[in-house]
């Protein structure tokens, strides 16, 4: 037997020294494989003593764990097993690169980005996205399915070739307007004008026989200030107010409160023509008629008195038939 066969001890140049942070990571490793070991009883009894990398990492994490930290609790283990039984690692080696592969997978599963929701159908009409603001880098969203981040939405294209002439903008709506209150003024000053103008308005005192009268007025004056000028034209009309005197035009009493220009502007008319025809000199005095009201209320049940009846601004004259209470044609011009 030779000396040189036999193996000297190894000294301490030779043994390799562990720093704090290894040797907290092999304590924690034997930590699990007894855990590991101690738990595999009962039911257990019958199964192998020696339980695979993946068991003792399953049974000593609850919940996730971060990939890092797993990756390098199980190199830990499967450094500490290769240490102790060589023939066990190379098993757990190739368990360890399936269940890293499995591992990634759901890894992948769970960080896959959720598809983007489908958008509406394109339009080419220019003002179809005129409630949505424009800027140059697209729309934005509020959020995204998992509220995380504001998602970019994609712009609707436009039509350049269509005609938005008709279109409203602030310039033009603030012509518009202008133009409007123009016009308006321009209506408010040529109606004061016309009420200004004067005429000449014939006309007949009416008791059963025709006196003709003729005063001058203005084509805004009311029905009442022309009847208080006639009464200064006949001897009986002087006693009493204007309340007593009546104005009739074709066989229709007028209101005192109207004035003249309003039949002027909405044209009134009647089988005869216009009611109130200024510009005609030529027109029967006959046509209007001054009554006292005394004579009326005496007379009112005789032709033609009978026929005379209140206007009214939503009787269309010109086709009116007057009858009687039995349904009879009374008078028709």
């Amino acid at each position: 037997m030779s000396f040189s066969n036999i193996k000297r001890p190894p000294s301490k140049r030779d043994v390799p020294i562990l720093t704090r942070q290894q040797q907290e990571r092999e304590d924690h490793a034997d930590a699990l494989l007894r855990g590991a070991a101690s738990s595999s009883s009962g039911v257990r009894k019958f199964e192998s003593q020696s339980m695979s990398i993946e068991d003792v990492i399953k049974s000593e994490t609850v919940g996730l764990v971060d990939q890092e930290k797993l990756k390098r609790l199980r190199e830990e283990l499967l450094a500490k097993r290769r240490a102790d039984d060589p023939a066990t690692s190379r098993n757990d080696s190739d368990a360890t690169m399936s269940g890293s592969e499995g591992a990634s997978d759901r890894e992948v599963k769970l960080t896959k980005k959720p598809k983007k929701r489908r958008g509406l159908q394109k339009s080419k009409l220019s003002f179809a996205d005129g409630d949505e603001e424009e800027s140059p880098q697209g729309d934005y969203t509020d959020e995204n399915v998992n509220g995380d981040k504001p998602t970019l939405k994609r712009r609707r294209n436009f039509d350049p070739t269509a005609d938005t002439s008709f279109l409203m903008t602030k310039e033009t709506g603030e012509w518009e307007r202008q133009k409007r209150e123009e016009l308006r003024k321009e209506f408010l000053r040529r109606q004061e004008e016309i009420k200004e103008e004067k005429a000449h308005l014939q006309f007949c005192y009416f008791d059963g026989t025709y006196v003709p009268g003729k005063i001058t007025i203005k084509k805004g004056d009311q029905i009442w200030v022309m009847l208080d000028r006639t009464r200064k034209g006949k001897k009986e009309f002087h006693r009493g107010t204007v309340d007593d005197i009546i104005f009739v035009k074709d066989n229709i009493i007028i209101p005192h409160h109207y004035d003249f220009y309003y039949f002027i502007l909405n044209k009134v008319k009647t089988k005869a023509g216009r009611l109130f025809d200024f510009e005609n000199p030529d027109e029967d005095i006959k046509r209007t008629k001054v009554v006292h009201r005394t004579w009326y209320e005496k007379n009112k049940h005789i032709y033609p008195a009978s026929i005379w009846r209140e206007f009214d601004p939503e009787v269309d004259y010109t086709t009116l038939v007057l009858r009687d209470s039995q349904g009879f044609v009374l008078y028709q011009q």
